[in-house]
């Protein structure tokens, strides 16, 4: 049914980061097939679902009886496709094609890294990629509120602290699993930045022409594209007084590109 030798990759990280933007590269790939997004209650009542079965067959393999225990090994075996099952069949677009050499099923939702340890848990025998987007907090928030004008800078600077903690906790517990794809860096150095600091670690090969399409794709504002919206290109006073008395946004942006490798040596 689902290759069994494809590693999960799964995209989070940040909202108006690049994550579609990443996934449509990755996508390019014939090894690669990165299934759409989840509505958030979708995700999390399968995510529950998935934790009562597991509540289930573990009660059932306590009992100590050789059965039960065959019918759990069967169950552990079996989630790792039903979660694939559940991001193609799941999610709100189209599915992404695959075949049984594919190397890399995947997922792609912003903020989805709040759910690493049910991964972790759930993907006992092909441990999960994870690729975490990120960007400078100003930038991401402009974008964002220019979607979303409802959200508050407050809310927008929580959630950033909140998911860059994720971040460093996802490269403590699973070290050489989790890469980072800073927004920033790619706009500065277009292409070369994706190639040696995700495709190649990813055991991905670049031919020149797929290079070439590549380097013709582009990070473009979804806001604008999707909703004729324009991007707001500027804080208020109101909101530069935010930034000018929430030093800890920048020195966790900072620290997080610092976590990088491919950053702190290639780029510096």
């Amino acid at each position: 049914m689902y290759p069994q030798n494809a590693t999960p990759l799964i995209i989070v990280g940040r909202q108006r980061a690049g994550t579609r933007f990443l996934t449509d590269v990755l996508n390019s790939f014939g090894g690669v097939a990165i299934q759409g997004e989840l509505p958030n209650p979708v995700m999390a009542s399968a995510a529950q679902m998935i934790r009562n079965v597991d509540a289930f067959y573990t009660q059932m393999a306590e009992t100590g009886d050789a059965r039960r225990r065959r019918q759990y090994d069967t169950w552990l075996r079996k989630r790792e496709d039903l979660i694939f099952s559940i991001w193609e069949n799941a999610s709100q677009g189209a599915r992404v094609k695959f075949d049984a050499n594919t190397r890399y099923f995947g997922y792609k939702r912003p903020n989805n890294e709040s759910y690493f340890d049910f991964y972790e848990a759930s993907f006992r025998f092909r441990p999960p990629f994870y690729v975490y987007c990120t960007r400078n907090f100003v930038d991401n928030y402009l974008s964002i509120v220019s979607r979303w004008p409802e959200r508050t800078i407050g809310q927008v600077a929580s959630d950033y602290i909140e998911s860059t903690a994720q971040y460093h906790r996802m490269a403590a517990a699973a070290p050489g699993r989790i890469l980072l794809f800073n927004l920033d860096d790619y706009m500065k150095h277009r292409l070369r930045y994706i190639e040696d600091g995700i495709i190649t670690p990813l055991g991905l090969h670049l031919e020149k022409n797929h290079k070439r399409r590549l380097e013709r794709m582009s990070a473009k504002n979804r806001t604008e594209q999707d909703l004729n919206v324009p991007r707001r290109q500027s804080l208020t006073i109101k909101e530069q007084h935010f930034i000018r008395t929430h030093s800890e946004l920048e020195r966790e942006f900072e620290k997080l590109s610092l976590s990088d490798d491919y950053t702190r040596h290639t780029l510096s």
